[in-house]
C-alpha cells in the first residue's frame, strides 16, 4: 500500500474509470498516443490536487478530455494531425472498429463526445452533462444528431461482398 494518502484515495477510482475512460478518449480523439497521455496526465493532476477534488471521478473525466483537446490541437499545429489516419494501432483492430474510429472523426465535437460517453463509456444522459460541463437536454440532443449521423456513415461503408 501506498504511503501517500492522494494516491490511496485514487486507486479506486483509478481502478474503477481508467480502462473505460481510455477507450472513450481513444474514440473521441482517434489517437492511442493521446489517449494515453490525457488519460495518465489527468489522473496525475488529480492526485496533486488531492481534497480540493471533492469528485476525483468526474474531475478526471472532465480533466483527460480537455487535456486530449489540447493535445489534439497541439498536435494538429505542429504534425498536421488532419492528415494521418487514426487510431495509431489500426493494425491490431477489427476492422468494423476502424470504421467507427474513422465515423467518428467527421461527428461534431460535441456530437463526438456525447456518443462516446453515453454509448462508450455508458454514462446516463446527466452523468455525460456533468463530464461535459453541459445540460442533459444538450447531451440528449447531441446525442441524437451523433447516433443518426453514425448511421449514415457507416451504412455507406458496407462491404462489397455483401450483395
Amino acid at each position: 500500500m501506498s504511503t501517500d494518502p492522494d494516491l490511496d484515495r485514487l486507486r479506486p477510482v483509478y481502478e474503477d474509470i481508467h480502462a473505460r475512460l481510455w477507450r472513450a478518449v481513444l474514440a473521441w480523439s482517434g489517437s492511442a498516443h493521446v489517449a494515453d497521455e490525457a488519460v495518465a496526465e489527468a489522473f496525475a493532476q488529480a492526485a496533486r490536487r488531492g481534497d480540493a477534488v471533492r469528485d476525483p471521478a468526474a474531475w478526471v473525466w472532465r480533466a483527460a478530455f480537455r487535456i486530449a483537446g489540447g493535445e489534439l490541437a497541439r498536435l494538429r499545429e505542429t504534425e498536421h494531425l488532419a492528415d494521418v489516419d487514426p487510431p495509431s494501432r489500426a493494425a491490431f483492430l477489427p476492422a468494423d472498429t476502424v470504421d467507427l474510429l474513422r465515423a467518428l472523426r467527421r461527428l461534431s465535437d460535441q456530437q463526438r463526445r456525447a456518443v462516446v460517453l453515453v454509448d462508450g463509456a455508458g454514462m446516463t444522459a446527466p452523468q455525460a452533462a456533468a463530464v461535459l460541463a453541459t445540460s442533459p437536454a444538450t447531451v440528449r440532443v447531441q446525442l441524437s444528431r451523433a447516433r443518426r449521423r453514425l448511421r449514415s456513415l457507416l451504412s455507406d461503408q458496407e462491404p462489397d461482398d455483401a450483395h
